[in-house]
């Protein structure tokens, strides 16, 4: 029978975003049917799968030259927060992923796995090896206030090798299996840790628990369970 183990590992909110939103213009869809807010260099493009239940807010890119006509690629492009109803931006995600309808980034994946009341999301933002944002915002208002939930499961993962084994090992979320957050703060995904190109993984079933501690957002691994690789 396979052990689950409880880890009382607590990681505190990282930061609080200003309380007041940099503000924008309201999203308004284009001929494609996308969201786009605002105009010129500061225009926004709102990722549509990424949209929080209650419609209220998604995760947009923008480039500091606008957004790219034709078959331009944008540069220095940075993932971002917003509120939909004005094009207020919320906070800065940790991802560089965009997409214009007619390209995307090429080997960068973003998910956003939002709470049902639409009070939280965890951004998991991967490039071609590992998944370099895996943070959980909690949304209050203008406020956001986050928890960096990769400097907390990763090196728990990477602690299951012998030490000699842990130096490059990529830590990725796999994005083919759900990632999901509940009302009460319980985040269920699966991940792995994998030399890059290597042929084995070692991956893990696991939950993390979310609550409020001191004012602010609060997490501690409560399982992971070790999967067979797909």
């Amino acid at each position: 029978m396979r052990r689950v183990l409880t880890f009382p590992v607590l990681l505190i909110a990282l930061y609080i975003a200003q309380a007041v939103a940099v503000r924008a213009e309201a999203c308004v869809a284009d001929q494609k049917g996308d969201l786009v807010c605002g105009e010129g260099k500061g225009a926004m493009r709102v990722f549509a799968d990424t949209i929080s239940p209650s419609k209220q807010y998604g995760f947009a890119w923008r480039s500091p030259d606008g957004l790219p006509s034709g078959d331009d690629t944008p540069s220095s492009v940075e993932n971002i927060l917003i509120r939909l109803s004005d094009g207020a931006v919320l906070t800065k995600l940790g991802g560089e992923y965009w997409a214009t309808g007619q390209m995307r980034a090429n080997r960068y994946d973003l998910t956003a796995a939002w709470s049902p009341d639409s009070r939280a999301v965890i951004e998991v933002a991967s490039s071609r090896w590992d998944s370099d944002s895996f943070v959980y915002y909690a949304v209050d208002g203008a406020t956001v206030t986050t928890v960096d939930l990769r400097a907390l499961v990763a090196p728990a993962m990477k602690a299951k090798l012998p030490a000699r084994k842990r130096d490059g090992q990529a830590f990725r979320v796999r994005e083919d299996l759900p990632v999901t957050l509940d009302a009460r703060g319980h985040a269920r995904f699966t991940a792995m840790v994998y030399v890059p190109k290597g042929e084995a993984s070692m991956d893990y079933k696991v939950q993390v628990d979310i609550a409020p501690k001191n004012g602010k957002p609060a997490a501690r691994i409560a399982s992971m369970q070790r999967i067979k690789a797909d």
